[in-house]
Formats: C-alpha cells, structure tokens, sequence
C-alpha cells in the first residue's frame, strides 16, 4: 500500500490560482512574506521563567507590551502584505530578576468572524472592496501597530480603525473602545502621544470623514484629559489622502508628517491597494495649535518629495518655533505600494535607502504652504527612534533606534535576505554633542523596535533599553535588555524565547505600579469602575443602516443592525 506522503504529490491542490486562495487547503504562500523569519508564528500561550545569560536588572518591575501582525489564515490573496497580519500581543513581565511570557491575539471583530469560518474573510490591506460579501460593513481593523497603556487598559490600535481595549494582566480582549463614545471616527491613530505634565493624551486619524476607506481628505485632532475626557476637537483638511503614520506634540502645538504614498477611490474600486507611492509629490507637515484650534489654523509646510519615518521628538525653542525630529528615508520604503501602475521593487532596495534622524524647525505663524529645508540631518542611518518618555513636549538628549549599519557583516548564506530590512545594530545618539553609540547584534541577527525603560527617579535616558533579536539563521528569538547610557557593553541580560516570532511594530514598557494602581481603581466599587466598551456603532455604520435598512456586524457582541436580527454571524454561517 502506497504511503500518503507518495501520493501526496498526485492530488495536491494548489492552494493558489491567479493569485487567489482556492479551495479550503490551509496553506500559506510561499512568497517571502510568509517565508523563512517571516513565516505565520500563529501562537497564543504562557511561559513562566524563561531562561536568560546575564542578570536581568531588579530594580526592572513591569511589563514589556510589544504586537505583531501575524496571519491566523491563509490570505485570500496570495501576494499579501505583512501588514495585513491579525494583531497579537506579547507580554514579558520583569519582576525580582525573572521573566515571565504571555502572549495572546486581538480579538477584533475581524478575528471573531474568521474563527466561526476557519477562513480568511478580508482582503487586501484598507481594501473592503476585496472582502468576502458577508463582511461588508464590518470593522475590518486588524488592530496590529501598537500597543499602549491608557487609564487602566491596554489599547491595541492600527490607523485604520478603532482601536480595542484589552485587560494588561491576562490579555483578555475586553472590546471596541470608543472613549465612551466620545470618538466614533473610522479611523484612529496608532501613535497617540502622552504628555507627561499634564496627563493628556493627543491623539488624531487621517482619512476620517466618511468610512475610512474613501480617500478622504479630512483629519481630526482630539486632546483626552487625565480623567479620560475629550477636551478637544478639531477638523482640518489634508492637501491630498496621504499617509500620517506618527505625529509630535510639544507644549503648544501638534504636527502631523503626511507622507506622499496616495489613497485613491477608484483605485480602491478596483480592487487595487489602498496606497500608492508618487515620487513627485512634497511631503508636507501641518502643524496645529494644542489648544482652541480653528479648522483655518493649521500650517502647512512642504519639503521635497522624500518618506517620513517615526517620530522621536518634538518641543518649542527660545523663539516659539517648533523643533521637530523623526527619520526621514530618500526613497519609497514600503515597496510594496509602489507608484501607479508600476510593479512592487525588489525589498533589498529598501536597505539602500538613507534614511537619517531629521531637524525640522517650523514657525507656526508662517503662511501654511512655505517651502522649507531640513535645519539639520544627523550622521544617523536607521528607523523607529525612541527617546526617554518622561521628557516628551521638551528638549531632549538621547535617542534610541533601530539602525543600519551596511559595514558590518552579514551572513547571507545562513540568513537570507534580512526579513524586515537590516537593523543590525541599536544605536544611542546624544543630540547635545552630536556623538553615536551602538551595538551591533551580529552577522545571523536583526533587531526590533526599541523601548526605553526609565530607572525610577533617574535623570532624563537613565535606564535600560529592551529590544526583540531576530536570530535569522535559527528562526528564534532572544529579548535583550542594554544599559541605555553604555550600549557598546553589550547586553546585561538576554532573555531567550524558545520560539519564533514574527517581526513586531510598536512596543512600550508599562511599570508596575501604574498597572496595580489603576487595576484598583477599576474594580467594580473603584473610583473609575470597569473600563466600559463601545455601546454604539460607528458613524459610517449608521449611516449605512439609515441607507440601507441593514449592516454586516455588532458592537462588542450586540447586533449593529436596528431595523432586522440578520447579524454578521448567521450570514457567514450560511455563506
């Protein structure tokens, strides 16, 4: 009798025709997006005491947040995007020396429908027009960009729709949040900033006035005060439906980077990406007032064409300008969008892009459209820059990031292309006397995203970095933690996972005494009580039920739908 594995290869069927995913074959692609470092990790569990080499430092109590996209099935479209990945969280709390490990998904709406199908139900990246009939309608946020602590939840957020409140000890998914129904937008920021003096959060969304995936020109700026109150609101419109992945905040003003990779309708329409690349285009950067803004106030600034990357600070000088650093890349790096009509580049172009830490300084009582030039480039190479926390809205010091360093070796042999771009090194760079530091992973590793972990009662950049390795040869990762005033001593701890997983975007270390003061507080009888969820539907899902008599979907597990019971569930359980 012939084995199965012997005639596997006479009634294997291609899980992909055209591009498109056919029949029910759980397989992934095999383009470099699903393969080698990049393959799905698809993993929810705890590990308790995991190994580490070194000492990891006592003075350490809390939590290190860090998320990923990663695919929990086959897409439905074979040449999909990282991006595209369900969020997943993982948590490495620190507490007395040890190390501990969870790590849990989002439970979206997205990720609920597709549990009940066992099938990938979305298409292409902020393309509903790609989605399976049965979820049009519904908020299709993967919620898969970052992860950050908000009055006693952890907020899992992606800039294309609301984000999702979670539970900062078991990674429970508690819902849609909507700041109790104070913001009801398409779209939401994965970059809110926290200003450490007055407890506010800043936070905005791009391509908001109508569904989230209409192109739309309109921007919203909101401030949320300490008591969780929208204090302000304003609306702006954009020179064109682009990118505004990051913002800065200083005392005064906010500003936003809109980056010059285009949205178009029609593109959408047909079934095309979200995102298009035009080389021809300025960036631009609005800056708008904190406090009491006016649609009429915003200040826009244009540059020449170029790719903004993360932010790492922003504060006002001596003569009330605007100073304003993030990264700023020559060239397109999410290849995958390129110009229209033109074919993706190879991504080994992304690591030969330049991509240094940029001083902007604006006047924010220029006439919005002035032309303007960098006030300084640094002899940096990298992306995701961190500073110190505690000193956002002022003059800083030190800056962490991610570097590339192409003069260090790398073995390709082992490794293959570097899944994610080559951030060999972490660098420290000190703005006051321009000097860089940094320490270089090795020939077989990469690193993720930087975070900054404050010593209590230090001084501005006393602390720790803690960061993912990527061990490209093994298909492993490691967590290193450095001194963040001597990263050239190498790691005082490694952290060593006994799994891979995929590459993370954003991250953020929570101390434990913030967790266990507001854990208290939200308590049932507790000054703020349970975080309370979404009660209501989105304004474009209203909207749609006045049109239509109907939508797809509910709101944290109550039908969204006023005129009729046919919810999204029964409709894929008959699709």
């Amino acid at each position: 009798m012939a084995h199965i594995f012997d005639l596997a290869g006479q009634i294997d069927v291609p899980p992909y025709t055209d591009g498109h995913k056919t029949g029910t074959q759980v397989k992934f692609p095999t383009t470099p997006v699903f393969s080698g470092f990049n393959l799905p990790s698809r993993i929810e569990g705890d590990i308790v005491d995991l190994e580490f080499t070194g000492q990891i430092p006592r003075e350490i109590n809390g939590t290190f947040y860090r998320i990923q996209p990663d695919h929990r099935f086959p897409p439905i479209f074979e040449d999909d995007i990282h991006f595209n990945g369900d969020g997943s969280v993982t948590a490495i709390r620190i507490s007395a020396g040890h190390a501990d490990f969870k790590q849990k998904y989002v439970h979206t709406e997205r990720y609920s429908l597709e549990t009940s199908a066992r099938r990938s139900l979305f298409g292409r990246y902020r393309n509903p027009y790609t989605d399976h009939e049965s979820v049009k309608g519904v908020i299709r946020t993967a919620s898969n960009t970052n992860i950050t602590f908000w009055r006693g939840m952890l907020l899992a957020s992606k800039e294309d729709g609301p984000p999702y409140a979670m539970d900062p000890i078991t990674l429970e998914t508690w819902g849609r949040y909507d700041f109790e129904g104070q913001i009801r937008t398409p779209t939401f920021t994965a970059h809110p900033k926290f200003d450490p003096e007055t407890g506010e959060m800043i936070c905005f969304a791009y391509e908001a006035g109508g569904d989230g995936h209409d192109a739309s020109d309109d921007v919203v700026v909101w401030t949320i005060d300490a008591e969780g109150k929208k204090i302000e609101e304003c609306w702006y419109k954009a020179p064109f439906c682009g990118m505004i992945h990051d913002c800065g905040i200083s005392a005064n003003y906010v500003v936003l980077p809109l980056t010059p990779i285009k949205a178009s309708y029609e593109r959408l329409k047909n079934g095309g990406n979200h995102f298009a690349w035009d080389p021809l285009e300025d960036q631009w950067y609005g800056v708008v007032p904190r406090r009491g803004g006016k649609p009429e106030d915003i200040r826009w600034f244009r540059a020449d064409n170029a790719f903004h990357g993360h932010v790492a600070g922003c504060y006002e000088n001596e003569d009330g300008h605007v100073v304003f650093d993030l990264t700023v890349a020559d060239g397109n790096v999410f290849f995958f969008f390129p110009p229209e009509n033109e074919t993706p580049q190879p991504p080994g172009k992304r690591n030969a892009l330049k991509s240094p830490l940029t001083r902007w300084v604006f006047d924010p009582k220029a006439a919005s459209g002035t032309r303007v030039t960098p006030f300084e480039t640094f002899d940096t190479n990298g992306e995701f820059s961190r500073i110190d926390d505690r000193w956002v809205t002022k003059k800083y010091n030190h800056v962490w990031a991610a570097k590339v360093d192409p003069t260090k070796p790398y073995d390709f042999q082992k490794c293959g292309p570097p899944a994610g771009g080559l951030f060999n090194c972490i660098s420290h760079f000190r703005m006051d006397d321009k000097v860089e530091e940094s320490w270089f992973a090795g020939p077989t590793a990469t690193i993720q995203e930087p975070s900054f972990i404050p010593r209590e009662g230090g001084a501005e950049g006393e602390g720790w970095i803690i960061a993912l390795l990527n061990h490209l040869d093994v298909l492993r990762n490691d967590i290193v933690i450095l001194d963040a005033q001597d990263l050239a001593k190498g790691p005082v701890a490694t952290i060593h996972l006994p799994l891979k997983l995929k590459l993370g975007l954003h991250g953020n270390f929570v101390g434990q005494k913030d967790i266990e003061e507001f854990a208290g507080r939200r308590r049932p009888g507790g000054d703020l009580g349970p975080v309370k969820m979404a009660e209501k539907p989105l304004l474009w899902q209203e909207k749609a039920v006045q049109t239509n008599g109907h939508v797809n979907g509910k709101v944290n597990g109550k039908s969204e739908n006023d005129t009729n019971g046919d919810t999204l569930t029964s409709v894929v359980g008959r699709a």
